[in-house]
């Protein structure tokens, strides 16, 4: 059994390098969203800089949390080479030390970063990305940049029916709690489904009764384009209705998300991409659990040996192999296909199975 004294040291061992590899990754995706940003806005003097610098700021901690699983996987790889060259795994295992328990400290960790990631670091990243989304739609909106709704792989579309006159919304991102919408392109249709006209627009915002969207440009059949500097689109939405509709969940806290979904199910709203996202966080603690697993594989040969560089490869590419399933499964999920619980607990699961099975493998071979 470990004594108290050796399960703190490789606990710390391996928090210490998962950390390393989360700074790493965080200045990485700081670095990349900066140069994204400033692409996406004109930069001519010091306020653009200082706006896009606290935008990046604010949006790096959302880009951080989604690739939390793989820093977790890549920093335990890490913190078992090391320990190989060492030569502590090997002095562990002729002491008598089985493979589970001196796995045991990363597993605990591995379970305390997924649960804190959770419960604490995501409403830190739902609010940073709330005020970021506010920043952005401002940056961009004075830097004369228009994105276009059905080029967003991310646009949400919505349709609504206002005395005759039927429109369909969509919106490349939204802020405000899904009031307020930018990279907007509507498609307007009368009581016979006959087109009338099309309105893009970089900005717009909900109030009861009416959208109005700013510098809007209108398009219409046998007519050239208008410019109008505001376009008001009457609608029966209640505020509800509409921030259900373009909340993005990346901005919700965990501790909000199953409300929302329970108080969608009852307005008879679709609700599951906020049952997908609250599961998803949900199964966080296994699925960075299983990334130690995973990782463990390479804790079982000694460093020096030719099959270390293979098994490290291995790791790397489960964890591709797991973004994979992860995409797979946030797809059906989304899509109504398979039941939201049922799509954010598998791949945790699955990865779960699979870095027991190989390390019971390797233990007993």
């Amino acid at each position: 059994m470990f004594g108290r004294t050796l399960t703190l040291y490789f606990g710390l061992h391996f928090a210490k390098l998962v950390l390393a590899i989360f700074i790493a990754s965080l200045l990485l995706i700081a670095a990349i969203t900066y140069v994204e940003f400033a692409n996406r806005a004109f930069i001519g003097d010091a306020r653009f800089n200082a706006q896009l610098t606290a935008m990046v700021l604010l949006r790096v901690p959302s880009v951080v949390e989604d690739a939390l699983p793989f820093i977790v996987l890549y920093g335990s790889i890490a913190a078992f080479v090391v320990a190989n060259r060492r030569l502590e795994t090997v002095v562990a295992r002729a002491a008598g030390v089985s493979a589970l328990q001196f796995l045991l400290p990363a597993c605990v960790v591995g379970l305390l970063v997924g649960v804190i990631g959770t419960t604490v670091y995501n409403p830190i990243v739902a609010r940073s990305q709330a005020l970021s989304n506010s920043l952005a739609a401002q940056v961009f909106y004075e830097a004369g940049n228009k994105p276009v709704a059905e080029t967003s792989p991310g646009a949400i579309w919505l349709r609504q029916t206002h005395q005759g006159l039927q429109s369909i919304i969509g919106s490349t991102d939204s802020f405000d709690g899904g009031l307020g919408l930018t990279g907007v392109t509507i498609y307007i249709f009368d009581d016979a489904g006959r087109f009338v006209e099309r309105v893009d627009s970089p900005r717009g915002h909900y109030t009861p009764g009416e959208w109005r969207f700013e510098k809007a440009t209108i398009t219409a059949s046998n007519r050239p384009p208008r410019a109008a500097e505001t376009y008001l689109l009457p609608t029966d939405m209640l505020e509800d209705e509409v921030k259900r509709a373009f909340l993005r969940v990346d901005s919700v806290s965990f501790w909000t998300l199953g409300e929302l979904a329970a108080k969608a199910r009852r307005a008879g709203l679709p609700s599951r991409r906020f049952e997908l996202e609250y599961n998803q966080l949900l199964s966080r603690p296994i699925l960075l659990l299983a990334m130690v697993l995973i990782a463990a594989t390479v804790s079982l040969r000694f460093s020096r040996s030719n099959s270390v560089g293979g098994m490290i490869i291995a790791g790397v590419s489960v964890g591709f192999m797991l973004y994979v399933l992860l995409k797979i499964a946030w797809d059906l999920g989304s899509g109504g296909i398979v039941p939201p619980p049922f799509a954010a607990w598998l791949p945790a699961v699955i990865a779960t199975l699979v870095g027991l099975t190989v390390l019971l493998h390797l233990e007993d071979g």
